[in-house]
């Protein structure tokens, strides 16, 4: 039986042993099942990018470089948590700048609610090397500044979260819960698994845990239900912004021409999880070739 640690859950790497010994078998390895736990994710640009091209990952997959406007918009978020008084509101933005005012609330016996502004912060986007104020001792406004220096260089979990669906997405994951957590990836994607693992591991306290799956009846079945859940969702989606599309077409072609590319990726998609797991969704070939033929035809009259 697990071990209760000090923090009164219990250990899981005795849990992952047991795991492992119930789907190691003797049959073709078809995927893998993961999960993750981000800890002390924050990581600087440069770190970041050693780390993803020594685990030999494709830097397609690495997350947005840090931004000024990002940077800034992430400070304010991060100080407004735990302030009960004080609230930090957008007061400005256009080309020029992005003006956020830090605002005392109070309340009185008689349930009024009076408002305050102490403070504007500013980022000029010409010169955004620092943020300025009219009130830079204020302790938010020194706050947002202190966070927005460190964010400016600093990826923080959120980005890491999104670089790793990313590369899970280019992988054919798919998700085993309605809202992630636990993903499947089938085999032939089995070694830029463990190189993401291997990346994962390299940030902070972090890590991501794979148990490989064999073919047995149970498994095939179970997976093979999830992977078609997942291509006839991502196929009803795409129906339903054709759909929409075709009622208000976009105005740049490219919008379109990329729909045409995620029609192919599907398409790979299903070639591979029937490959591997013999999986078959219903008129998913006439379904695409329909979409594709409403966007060529889209195409055709942006061109007009």
């Amino acid at each position: 039986m697990p071990s209760l640690n000090a923090k009164g859950g219990f250990e899981t790497a005795m849990s992952l042993d047991l795991i492992r010994s119930h789907t190691r078998t003797a049959g073709q390895h078809v995927g893998d099942l993961l999960w993750w736990t981000l800890a002390d994710a924050r990581i600087s640009r440069s770190l970041l990018e050693s780390v993803w091209a020594n685990a030999g990952l494709s830097s397609n997959w690495l997350p947005e470089p840090p931004t000024p406007e990002k940077a800034f918009r992430t400070a304010v978020r991060e100080s407004q948590v735990g302030q009960h008084d004080y609230l930090l509101r957008l007061g400005k933005e256009d080309d020029s700048e992005i003006v956020f005012a830090v605002v005392l609330e109070s309340r009185d016996s008689d349930g009024n609610v009076r408002h305050a502004q102490e403070a504007r912060v500013r980022l000029d986007r010409k010169s955004p090397a620092r943020l300025d104020s009219d009130h830079p001792s204020h302790g938010l406004v020194l706050a947002i500044s202190a966070g927005y220096d460190r964010l400016l260089t600093t990826h923080t979990v959120d980005d890491i979260r999104r670089a790793l669906l990313k590369t899970l997405n280019s992988c054919a994951a798919v998700t085993l819960r309605d809202h992630g957590g636990v993903y499947w990836v089938p085999a032939p994607y089995a070694e830029t698994l463990r190189q993401l693992q291997r990346a994962v591991a390299s940030i902070g306290a972090s890590r991501l845990d794979v148990v490989p799956i064999h073919a047995t009846p149970e498994a095939t079945a179970a997976l093979g239900t999830a992977a078609r859940a997942s291509i006839e969702e991502e196929l009803a989606a795409l129906r339903t912004e054709i759909d929409g599309f075709i009622a208000h077409p976009p105005e740049r072609s490219s919008t379109l021409a990329r729909r045409l590319e995620t029609f192919e990726d599907l398409r790979g998609k299903a070639r591979l999880y029937h490959s591997v797991l013999q999986v078959h969704v219903h008129d998913l070939e006439g379904a695409l070739t329909k979409l594709s033929a409403d966007v060529e035809s889209l195409l055709q009259n942006t061109a007009a």
